[in-house]
């Protein structure tokens, strides 16, 4: 009787347990589907940016493209045509990002500004620090987002040397 005891409460452990997995997979579903359904930033998108003057809202220098990775554990690395740095001047920059609203986002970056160089008519000078992009993206449907940013610069003991904004459209990679 024993033996036959300890067989019938081992079979209702394993019931139990396949039907706590099954259920978990109904439960893990829907927040599959809710995240797809509002968009995710998971992959690899193509970015416009244009510069403009926070206070006025006036463009500065024409748009020009970056590269923006959005990883799934919410790291970011990100990279940019910015024709305002000299060629090696600007390390790609790194990051993280997190949801902020149902389709919003945070996301913060940081790169290196390898070496300084003088200002070349409107292009101005850039001292060897660090860039700090701090963006918030509101995804718009299908594969694109938007997004407002400040920019900050800094020298290598984090003192802002100046700050900027700008605005960007992305379209998700494909």
């Amino acid at each position: 009787m024993n033996i036959k005891m300890t067989s019938q409460i081992r079979a209702l452990g394993v019931y139990v347990a396949v039907g706590l997995g099954v259920l978990s997979l109904g439960v893990m579903q829907p927040a599959t589907a809710d995240a797809a359904a509002h968009g995710s930033l998971t992959g690899t998108w193509r970015v416009q940016v244009q510069q403009y003057e926070c206070a006025t809202d006036i463009p500065i220098g024409l748009p020009f493209a970056s590269f923006l990775t959005f990883g799934s554990d919410r790291t970011l690395v990100e990279t940019t045509a910015n024709p305002t740095f000299e060629p090696g001047q600007r390390s790609a920059g790194h990051g993280f990002w997190n949801r902020t609203g149902r389709d919003d986002f945070r996301a913060v970056s940081e790169a290196f500004i390898i070496f300084a160089s003088p200002a070349r008519g409107p292009i101005p000078a850039f001292s060897a620090g660090r860039q700090r992009i701090e963006q918030n993206i509101e995804y718009a449907g299908g594969d694109t987002f938007k997004a407002d940013a400040i920019v900050e610069f800094t020298d290598p003991s984090g003192t802002v040397l100046r700050s900027g904004c700008a605005r960007a459209s992305a379209a998700r990679m494909e």
